[in-house]
């Protein structure tokens, strides 16, 4: 008998271990496929930002071209270099519109939403793509609304003030420009104010907005990356479209100095101020040592950088080595001379 209940006893432990490494599989196996439901539905998450940050890229190319045409005109006009041609011409509708249009921008955000609503669920592995995120859809967001509400209060103003001051409004609304109408875009110094207003806020916008589209672009490229999907990034999302050789890293890396800007009306601003470049294998950073300012640009060629401006021609010597950098920023160009 005692031999029976020892064997019985052995036997009942052992199907209770049994029992309990069942269950304990069967949690862990419940464990795995939660957390894979979970992974997979963050990189969907991820995906929809993707899809948010390409738009908001394209849209930002269509802003820094509709504002780089208006404030063209507006440095003209602020100059005194317009006639009464200008504004009674073919293209006089651009000429008396510029300060009552605007493009707006809205940043599309749904992906990141429904991120921030699952963050206590985000794997280990995309946790440093949260700071960047809240960054461009906190910080970066809410300057672009600012200075796009106050490019509204500006054509708003005028708009109210043709309305009730101006005898000409109501033809001018029909695209009649009458020549008390000419008079007024060209002389009046209200008028002059309210366009250097404007001006102003629309760099600020754009300058902004390069800083949302860079970023943009840098979370996109970190998705992709972590995600491994597209595993082509689009070519106008920047990245080195060339292989970047040691050599030509290290040609371009060094100290520099910004020696003049030239801006697309052709005015030209001396300077002496301090740059850094550094290279790698992914992007090429130009620093302002002054104001500790990063830009990030690529290789476009062996003798061209871009980025979401546009292309910055790299002049180099009969020896192959780097002279200087013509860096293309928002509307204008800044000349970087490489030190010795």
């Amino acid at each position: 008998m005692e031999n029976k209940t020892s064997k019985y006893f052995k036997y009942a432990i052992g199907e209770i271990i049994l029992v309990v490494i069942g269950i304990l599989i069967a949690l862990q196996i419940n464990n795995w496929n939660e957390k894979r439901k979970n992974d997979s539905k963050i990189a969907t998450i991820l995906k929809e930002i993707q899809k948010d940050l390409l738009e908001d890229i394209l849209k930002s190319k269509e802003l820094f071209a509709y504002y780089k045409t208006h404030d063209s005109i507006i440095q003209l006009a602020l100059d005194k270099k317009l006639s009464r041609e200008d504004y009674l011409g073919n293209n006089r509708v651009d000429y008396v519109n510029v300060a009552v249009d605007a493009f707006h921008m809205k940043i599309h955000s749904n992906g990141y939403k429904k991120l921030t609503d699952n963050l206590d669920n985000i794997p280990e592995k995309y946790q440093d793509l949260i700071a960047p995120l809240n960054e461009i859809y906190t910080y970066d967001k809410y300057e672009i609304d600012k200075f796009d509400a106050r490019i509204d209060k500006v054509t708003d103003r005028l708009m109210d003030d043709f309305a009730a001051s101006k005898t000409w409004y109501y033809r001018w609304s029909q695209n009649q420009i009458s020549d008390e109408a000419v008079n007024y875009f060209l002389n009046d110094s209200l008028y002059k104010n309210a366009l250097a207003i404007y001006s102003n806020a629309s760099i600020n916008l754009r300058n902004n907005v390069s800083s949302f589209s860079s970023h943009a672009s840098e979370l996109y490229r970190n998705i992709a990356e972590l995600t491994g999907d597209p595993k082509i990034v689009p070519d106008f999302i920047p990245h080195h479209l060339i292989e970047p050789t040691d050599q030509e890293l290290e040609a371009i890396t060094g100290n520099y100095t910004l020696v003049k800007i030239k801006n697309d009306n052709g005015n030209i601003t001396q300077f002496k101020h301090p740059f850094t470049v550094a290279a790698n294998k992914k992007s090429i950073q130009i620093i302002d040592v002054k104001y500790d300012n990063t830009y990030g640009v690529y290789f476009k060629s062996s003798t061209e950088l871009y980025d979401e401006q546009g292309t910055s021609p790299i002049i180099k010597n009969d020896k192959g080595e780097v002279v200087s950098i013509l860096l293309r920023f928002i509307n204008a160009e800044y000349e970087l001379i490489k030190m010795e």
